[in-house]
C-alpha cells in the first residue's frame, strides 16, 4: 500500500490505518466459504504481494496493536494515493454525513508553505481529449449512447469541491451521472493521455485519476484539469509521507486527515 522507501512516520501511518481497516472487516467475515475476512483487490483497499522490508516491519513493531478510534471504536480508515490539497467526506460516495462517520471530514492538507502535496506529480493534471472520444467512453461506460457530446458539465460539488453529480449533453441525448467513482469511471477509458504537473504523462485508465476536476468545451476537444489521484477520502499516502518529511509525526498525520479521533 506504501513504498517501503516512504519516511518511517508515514509508514508507522498506514501501518496503523491498515490494522484499522482490518480490524473493522474482521467484524463482518465477508468470505465465509473461505474462512476468510478479505481479499487482496481493491474491493479491500488492495494488498501487494511484495516482500517485508526492515522499514515496514520496524513501522509495524512500533505501532503494534494501535488503532484509530473515534468514540471508543475502531473505525474503518479509508486511505488513497495523493491529494489536491483538500479531502472531501463520504458524500462523495452518495453516503450520508451522520454521527457514524463524523471523522471523516473535509480537511485542508496544508501546513506552513502550503499544501504539502503542492510538488507532487499528481496534485495537478491535465487531459485534452477529443469529443468523439471522450463521447464514445461516455456512452461505452454509462451504458447510454449521447451521440457526439456538445457539452459536459459538472452540475454539483460536495466538500472539497469534488465532482458530486455530471451531466453529458449529446447530439442523441444526454446521461447524469453521481458519485465520484461512477463519474471518474464515466470519463475514464483507453484512448488518451494526462500530463501530470510535473511534464510527464500517463496513458488514461479505468478511471479517471479524481473526481476533483473542472471541464471545458474548447473547438472539439473537451480539456479536463484535475488534482490529486484517488477518492479523496480519508488519508493521502503521498501526504502523508510529504508531513513526516515536515518533521509531522504518525499521530498528528493521523488526526489530521481522521478528524477528533485517538490512536490507542
Amino acid at each position: 500500500e506504501m513504498p517501503a522507501s516512504y519516511e518511517l512516520e508515514a509508514l508507522k501511518a498506514q501501518a496503523v490505518c491498515a490494522r484499522s481497516y482490518a480490524y473493522r472487516q474482521m467484524e463482518s467475515y465477508g468470505y465465509p466459504e473461505y474462512e476468510a475476512h478479505v481479499n487482496d483487490s481493491t474491493a479491500y483497499q488492495v494488498y501487494g504481494n511484495s516482500a517485508p522490508a526492515d522499514s515496514t516491519r520496524e513501522a509495524v513493531e512500533a505501532t503494534a496493536g494501535e488503532t484509530v478510534r473515534y468514540q471508543g471504536k475502531v473505525v474503518t480508515t479509508y486511505y488513497y494515493s495523493t491529494s489536491c490539497g483538500r479531502t472531501t467526506n463520504v458524500e462523495a460516495w452518495g453516503t450520508t454525513p451522520s454521527e457514524a462517520n463524523g471523522y471523516l471530514q473535509s480537511v485542508e492538507v496544508c501546513g506552513a508553505h502550503g499544501d504539502y502535496e503542492k510538488d507532487l506529480p499528481w496534485y495537478r493534471w491535465k487531459a485534452t481529449v477529443s469529443a468523439e472520444t471522450l463521447s464514445n467512453l461516455i456512452g461505452l461506460n454509462t451504458g447510454t449512447d449521447i451521440g457526439t457530446a456538445s457539452e459536459i458539465k459538472v452540475t454539483k460539488r460536495g466538500p472539497g469541491e469534488v465532482a458530486l453529480a455530471i451531466q453529458a449533453v449529446g447530439s442523441k441525448g444526454s446521461v447524469t451521472v453521481e458519485t465520484e467513482n461512477k463519474i471518474r469511471r464515466a470519463l475514464g477509458g483507453e484512448g488518451y493521455e494526462i500530463e501530470k504537473q510535473d511534464g510527464s504523462v500517463a496513458a488514461s485508465a479505468e478511471l479517471l485519476p479524481s473526481a476533483f476536476f473542472t471541464i471545458e468545451r474548447s473547438g472539439d476537444t473537451f480539456v479536463i484539469q484535475g488534482g490529486g489521484y484517488g477518492h479523496g477520502i480519508g488519508m493521502s499516502q503521498n501526504g502523508a509521507n510529504e508531513m513526516a518529511k515536515q518533521g509531522m509525526d504518525y499521530r498528528e498525520i493521523l488526526c489530521l486527515f481522521y478528524q477528533n479521533v485517538t490512536i490507542e
